[in-house]
């Protein structure tokens, strides 16, 4: 049986990885730094399976699992991986396997005999392209040099990829249209990005425009019957990654006597309960204005 070849992995990172707005934000924060050195641990955790890190369950909670993994604190990891949830770099499938979001654009790989041939070439190049005559070389030994070099350098895609699997995960120009009009119904314009890979994600399992359209509409009305002020408000992200037009979207508020919506009921107190802005009642006004009412006989 042959021997399996070693693949060698590595995270191709440049100087745009630090000027990513998320990056920027996180190392502004107390123990931001370290969160980023997570955050870039779980990378390199994730190269051999395409980004994607799998809870095996051997704790109860996967953050408790990643810090074994890596060998960092639990709550650190805990911060990491709320914040870059949010951020939309990492997504978290069914509440277990981490799929890092960059990793998939980021990732080379090369076995060890491309890595020595690759080194040998950058010895050999002028002899491999020097033709017998000593003259120049012609445009199209350079153009097979080329091609040579990019067959050694280009890595392999993993298994069972295909340009049509590449493709399929792409945002469609019909989904980004029909995201638009959805995005201009929806009250709070926060989140637009991480809630269009949610959105894109719900098209694909089923769900139709018109269903998350209907959540939105109700879900506007709810905020406007209750005053909700937008601080409040669900943002974009969580509206589309939390599916909330599956819930209840009935507006919490009693009617009036004119139909229209009126103050939240609050609730009794409890006995001898003095409210904190009573004030004491002044007894000789009262009386001095019960003596201007006319009682009817």
């Amino acid at each position: 049986m042959a021997k399996k070849k070693p693949i060698y992995f590595w995270l191709r990172l440049d100087n745009n990885f630090y000027k990513n707005l998320a990056i920027k934000k996180v190392r502004k924060l107390a123990g931001g730094d370290t969160m980023v050195v997570i955050y870039q641990k779980m990378m390199l955790s994730s190269l051999e399976t395409n980004g994607v890190i799998y809870y095996e369950g051997l704790y109860g909670k996967l953050e408790e699992e990643l810090a074994l993994m890596i060998d960092e604190d639990v709550d650190q990891v805990a911060m990491t991986l709320a914040y870059f949830t949010k951020s939309g770099l990492i997504q978290i499938e069914d509440g277990q396997n981490v799929k890092m979001a960059q990793v998939p654009a980021l990732i080379s790989q090369e076995t060890n005999w491309a890595r020595y041939k690759r080194e040998s070439r950058k010895q050999e190049k002028l002899d491999n392209v020097q033709p017998k005559s000593n003259g120049r070389p012609t445009e199209i030994e350079l153009e097979k040099e080329i091609d040579k070099d990019k067959e050694i350098d280009t890595p392999k895609p993993p298994e069972g990829y295909s340009k049509k699997s590449r493709k399929s995960s792409g945002i469609t120009k019909q989904e980004e249209k029909d995201f638009e009009a959805l995005w201009k119904l929806y009250p709070c314009k926060e989140g637009k990005i991480p809630a269009k890979r949610a959105y894109v994600k719900a098209v694909r399992d089923g769900v139709t425009n018109k269903t998350i359209q209907d959540g939105i509409v109700a879900y506007a009305k709810k905020v406007s019957a209750e005053n909700t002020e937008k601080k409040y408000m669900k943002n974009g992200d969580t509206f589309f990654r939390n599916r909330v037009w599956e819930d209840d979207l009935t507006p919490s508020v009693t009617t009036g006597r004119n139909g229209k919506p009126g103050q939240k009921q609050e609730p009794p107190m409890a006995k001898n309960e003095v409210p904190a802005s009573s004030e004491k009642v002044d007894m000789q006004a009262v009386k001095g204005m019960l003596k201007g009412i006319k009682t009817s006989g």
